[in-house]
């Protein structure tokens, strides 16, 4: 059975540091039996391991991971064309600007898990706990993980507060720091998690970050820095340690079975759990796959939910790919299946209700909305059973999320080497990700570096589409507009659903949420907005 770290938040935060400014001395002056004080924090092992099952618990919960973060900035991508629904899909449809929902929760979680990372990376030694294997695994982790949270922090919001620091009651007022300095501190916190992680984790600790995590991180951050050297050697000190499952069991990379296999370098761990409470910060809450609500079908979404755009489709059918297609898209090629493996036009073609009436079926929600019938199979809950299966808020959805797959670590590695002018070397690693979903390779083509490049964009699209990474992609390569755009390439608006466009120099990055601007004087707002 899956393991969820459980946990015991205990730990200071700065939010709770400025939350005791108005406080009298007498009411601060009280004895709280059930916590552990600073003073001891570290006594024991089992303290220690709680205290880093904590910093993870605030990007897996609703308001990350578990959800926010796909409505918002994910979902921004030219994958989807979202059905506006109010403030709740603003940023989705790229209308968000200040005061619109979602993008206070992720400044507010990732900034809560440094804050107990700093704790524990600050407290933490050889005082504390003497075994140096077991202190480093959890000293380890909590420096992956502020890593981690600080490389959505840069990408989502730009320049950041940098805090490594514990709370300075004297100093709250910080500063946004460079994005080269954010940049030098994520591959600081990797180097130190490379080399306090073990390879592996057995048993109930499976799917905690290890040490090829670690390196997979840091390439992926050196790609993004565009430092190609770097991220090549990174990226290449992978090969061989991590390896890509059969193309018969490509879905079981985004099912909730052969979770933390082979494929997998880093995913975090959900559990469908009925104990659902909406993004509180409670052990044994906040870890089920919420998320659903923006993967499933118009018709099964709360949020009216999303198609998803034909150049996707027509990406799959110009390759002759059905191994990917079939795990990603469904829509009416032959054997496509939806929830619970009904076939496509039985289980989203229309319905009655009890009156005999017709309901809209998604084939129809789409067709009226003068869009394609397409929609994604990849976290939207069809390999969990048939729709009345599936709780509508994804409280009963465990699937981890795959953050990075060795597919990955691979096309990023083929990127480096073709920008580092190694063209050549770049097709081997582009062709183990194509050959495993049954197409031919490309090194016989002996393609420019301009062409390879087009090849490793059509291929990301293809093997990672839904997962998370497009947007960000986009971005980094200078597409965003040229794909998102008032002219986009693909021909049609991809937010046509809602009409919103992507503006160069504002919609990279989304605005510093307005409750941090009020409480700090200190932070610019980000262009644009």
């Amino acid at each position: 059975m899956k393991n969820i770290f459980k946990f015991n938040p205990m730990v200071i935060t700065l939010a709770a540091a400025v939350m005791l400014g108005g406080c009298s001395e007498e009411l601060l002056d009280q004895s709280n039996n059930n916590a552990t004080s600073t003073a001891n924090f570290g006594s024991s092992v089992a303290e220690v391991e709680s205290a880093v099952n904590g910093a993870f618990h605030p990007i897996t919960d609703t308001f990350f991971w578990g959800r926010i973060i796909h409505t918002g900035a994910i979902q921004r991508s030219d994958e989807f064309n979202v059905f506006p629904f109010g403030s709740n899909t603003a940023m989705a449809t790229l209308l968000g600007n200040p005061g619109d929902r979602w993008a206070t929760e992720p400044w507010q979680q990732l900034y809560k898990s440094i804050a107990r990372c700093n704790n524990v990376i600050i407290n933490i030694g050889e005082e504390q706990i003497a075994d140096e294997a077991v202190r480093n695994g959890l000293v380890g982790q909590a420096y992956f993980l502020r890593a981690f949270d600080y490389w959505y922090l840069t990408n989502l919001y730009g320049s950041v507060p940098l805090i490594t620091e514990l709370p300075d009651l004297d100093n709250l007022l910080v500063d946004q720091a460079e994005s080269s300095v954010i940049w030098a501190q994520i591959i600081s916190d990797l180097e130190m998690a490379e080399a306090m992680l073990p390879e592996t984790w057995e048993g109930d600790n499976a799917g905690r970050p290890t040490s090829g995590a670690a390196t997979a991180l840091k390439g992926k951050s050196y790609l993004y820095m565009k430092d190609w050297t770097n991220a090549r050697t990174t990226l290449a000190s992978l090969i061989g340690k991590y390896s890509l499952l059969p193309a018969e069991a490509y879905g079981d990379n985004f099912s909730d079975v052969n979770e933390n296999n082979q494929e997998s370098v880093f995913e975090l761990q959900f559990l469908g759990q009925t104990t659902f409470i909406w993004g509180t910060d409670i052990p044994g809450t906040g870890t089920m796959g919420n998320y659903h609500i923006d993967y499933a079908t118009p018709s099964k979404s709360p949020d009216k939910g999303h198609v998803i755009n034909p150049w996707l489709k027509d990406l799959f059918e110009a390759n002759n790919d059905t191994v990917r297609r079939n795990e990603t898209l469904v829509y009416d090629y032959p054997g496509a299946t939806g929830y619970g493996g009904l076939p496509f036009a039985q289980d989203l073609g229309d319905t009655t209700d009890e009156d005999n009436a017709t309901v809209a079926g998604d084939i129809t929600i789409a067709t009226a909305a003068g869009v394609e019938p397409i929609f994604g199979k990849k976290y939207s809950g069809m390999d969990l059973g048939t729709r009345d299966q599936v709780d509508f808020l994804g409280t009963n959805v465990g699937n981890n999320w795959r953050i990075i797959r060795y597919a990955d670590v691979l096309l990023m590695l083929a990127e480096a080497l073709n920008e580092d002018n190694m063209t050549g070397d770049a097709a081997t690693y582009l062709d183990m990700v194509r050959l495993r979903a049954n197409l031919d390779g490309v090194a016989s083509l002996n393609l420019s570096p301009e062409d390879m490049r087009t090849a490793i964009i059509e291929e990301r699209a293809m093997e990672l589409a839904g997962e998370g990474h497009r947007f960000f992609d986009l971005v980094r390569w200078g597409l965003a507009d040229d794909y998102l755009g008032a002219n986009s390439l693909h021909g049609s608006n991809p937010k046509s659903l809602s009409g919103g466009v992507f503006q160069a120099n504002k919609h990279e990055l989304v605005w510093i949420p307005s409750s941090e601007l009020d409480a700090n004087p200190n932070l610019v707002q980000n262009p644009g907005y």
